[in-house]
């Protein structure tokens, strides 16, 4: 599937094969089913993308916060039990406080992050830097 992180210029580029952590939960027997709304490069307090803009389950005229939100807004609506995602300065725990949730931000390295989707700057030439 996608992972933009917001992006426009990344609609259309799937990744070629699952991240270990997806894999592992689909080993576990997990059913993957959803690609939620995130803001661009994933930096705004609020989520809006050109999918739409997530709502507060709770309250529609608040933000389920930016970042992950539309994980915070999905898992509060009981569409999920879980969700995944990268958490530096509160992308998950500020999304998931505003919904009512938990959200655990696991000590650096203790999830492997291989094959999770990154912005990257690109050269002139179309290689990665």
């Amino acid at each position: 599937y996608d992972s933009t992180l917001g992006m426009a210029c990344r609609v259309g580029s799937p990744a070629h094969e699952d991240a270990t952590l997806v894999k592992l939960l689909r080993q576990a027997g997990a059913i993957p089913f959803i690609r939620t709304a995130v803001p661009q490069l994933l930096m705004a307090p609020e989520t809006f993308s050109f999918w739409g803009v997530a709502l507060n389950p709770w309250d529609k005229s608040r933000t389920p916060g930016g970042s992950s939100g539309g994980e915070a807004a999905l898992i509060a609506a009981f569409g999920s039990p879980l969700g995944l995602g990268t958490d530096i300065g509160g992308s998950i725990r500020i999304p998931a406080s505003y919904c009512g949730l938990c959200g655990f931000k696991p000590t650096s390295g203790r999830l492997s992050m291989t094959g999770v989707a990154v912005a990257r700057k690109e050269r002139g030439n179309g290689q990665k830097e």
